[in-house]
């Protein structure tokens, strides 16, 4: 067995931290459990259902696909829009999920130093950086969002103390500094800015020093200066010991020169190269396809394999060459295809899989985080209080005085009738809060962070003592102002009604979200 050694080097830059620009810490000499993936034939594919249960045609998502990803360099997976290159890094981070109508089927092999991994821990050694920043709450800095992330995702033997530093090291890493203290911010609230956001996102998930970091596409939706910049991050993290994987759809010209292996991807999912990044201008010279010296690398590859529906003419010919170069690859492949070198065994690999915080540790951290989130947005707060008062207010306006007489017998039903409108307050209010923390919650379950039950337990902590301040006041409003009977009983019975109903109302709006926490785990 080959044990590794690594020098981690530090990146000297001498350019502002504000310009986007990251100084990378200095690492000490460590020993580096390096992890070089496999991929042996590695294909997927999809089956549907209509709602009748009737089987779809098998679609091919991703051919089969042979190749070696390293440590240490930056791996980048390459293909024009519906190649497949979010679903391979989904397939590998085991992020692809089943439902009632649709079936993933994998096949192939996806190894880590020569040893097939567990579930458990290829979700332990992989980090997933997603493409949208999506797993950020807006009312909370930049350095409280590392700060909460560190304590939800570092083992618990680790001191508070010893957690904030790390974030505090993450956050100078990856060239935060600058922007610690301003707001993450959303499309209502001002904030930092994209690149900053990415940043943000890929610090969350080194947090734990992942051996693995998969990325999809960290440079979309940038600038060409704020994408060099994120790159110029990736490389240095790469060149820590990591095993950095990346979806791009479009390089710039002096960022090719930094692919350590290049997998290239045509639409459908076939493979048309996969190996080392200065051999893929060479791979394809040899088929006579040179590319000119003034031509982006990046773009040359992209355009030999996309196929020209524009133009009828030209169809026919770009896609029989297309079809030509993934025959030519899929002939050549297993000679062309580093093997990895075996460094860790399987029982070394298993000592790498961490669990979830438990429910104690992360039920405190999500109540905190939550309710600084909630504070800083006063309008959310007012609106929620609001929406039941509103409509007490406009209930006793119409119905006061309610009276004892004869005719007044069908008033009083009709008011006690009008309470059915707090189920839909209470589904209001659950749109207002509920999806956003719902999709902070989902990316960190992918990531194993902490359970359903602490998210909902958290959640309910801090909703339901504004219902019940709400539900006051609507006793308050009903029972004195309304003209029912002023006693202890009544009072409690139009507290509880409407502390019931909105409560009701705001459980089926969880229900009928478009997917709960509790379908999101069953297809794990």
């Amino acid at each position: 067995m080959l044990i590794i050694f690594s020098i981690a080097q530090a990146r000297h830059s001498d350019t502002d931290l504000s310009a986007g620009k990251e100084k990378m810490a200095v690492r000490s000499i460590a020993e580096i459990r390096a992890i070089d993936i496999g991929l042996d034939k590695y294909a997927l594919d999809l089956e549907k259902r209509n709602l009748l249960g009737q089987k779809r045609p098998t679609k091919t998502i991703l051919q089969p696909i042979t190749a070696n990803f390293q440590a240490g360099v930056l791996n980048v997976v390459i293909g024009p829009s519906g190649s497949g290159k979010t679903s391979l890094l989904n397939l590998m981070a085991l992020r692809l999920r089943n439902d009632a109508l649709t079936r993933y089927r994998p096949s192939g092999a996806m190894t880590f130093n020569g040893a097939v991994p567990s579930d458990s821990v290829v979700r332990s050694i992989c980090s997933y950086v997603c493409q949208d920043d999506d797993a950020l709450l807006p009312s909370l800095t930049v350095r409280e969002t590392l700060q909460f992330s560190a304590g939800l995702r570092l083992p618990s033997f680790m001191s508070k103390a010893e957690k904030h530093q790390r974030a505090e090291e993450v956050l100078l890493k990856m060239g935060l500094k600058d922007c610690a203290d301003n707001l993450i911010g959303s499309d209502l609230i001002k904030g930092i800015s994209g690149g900053e956001k990415r940043r943000v996102t890929i610090a969350v998930q080194i947090l734990t020093d992942p051996r693995v970091l998969l990325l999809d596409e960290p440079t979309s939706g940038l600038d060409a200066f704020t994408a060099s910049s994120i790159m110029e991050v990736l490389l240095g993290l790469a060149r820590e010991g990591r095993t950095l994987i990346l979806t791009i759809h479009q390089a710039r010209s002096d960022l090719f020169k930094d692919f350590g292996n290049v997998l290239l991807l045509a639409r459908g999912g076939s493979p048309v190269y996969a190996g080392n990044g200065a051999g893929m201008l060479p791979y394809f010279d040899g088929l006579g396809f040179p590319c000119p010296t003034t031509t982006n690398p990046a773009d040359f590859a992209l355009d030999l394999i996309t196929v020209d529906l524009q133009q009828s003419t030209r169809e026919e010919a770009t896609r029989s060459k297309v079809q030509h170069l993934i025959s030519s690859w899929s002939n050549g492949e297993f000679m062309a295809v580093m093997h990895p070198t075996i460094i860790s065994t399987p029982a070394q690999l298993g000592s790498l899989a961490r669990k979830p915080a438990t429910f104690l540790s992360a039920f405190p951290i999500l109540v905190h985080r939550a309710s600084i989130n909630f504070r800083r947005q006063p309008p959310l707060v007012m609106a929620r209080l609001m929406q039941v008062i509103s409509l007490a207010i406009i209930l006793v306006l119409f119905f006061a005085p309610l009276k004892h007489d004869y005719y007044s017998v069908q008033t009083r039903v009709g008011f006690i009738q009008e309470f059915v409108a707090f189920y839909f307050v209470g589904m209001l209010q659950n749109v207002a809060i509920y999806p956003n923390e719902r999709d902070v919650f989902y990316r960190e379950n992918d990531d194993g962070t902490y359970s359903a039950e602490a998210f909902f337990a958290q959640y309910i902590t801090l909703e339901v003592p504004l219902e019940i301040i709400s539900a006051l006041v609507f006793a308050i409003l009903t029972d004195l102002a309304a003209g029912l009977p002023r006693n202890p009983q009544m009072f409690f019975a139009c507290f509880f009604n409407c502390f019931c109903i909105v409560s009701c109302g705001e459980s089926i709006g969880i229900m009928v979200s478009p997917s709960t926490p509790f379908a999101h785990l069953s297809t794990h």
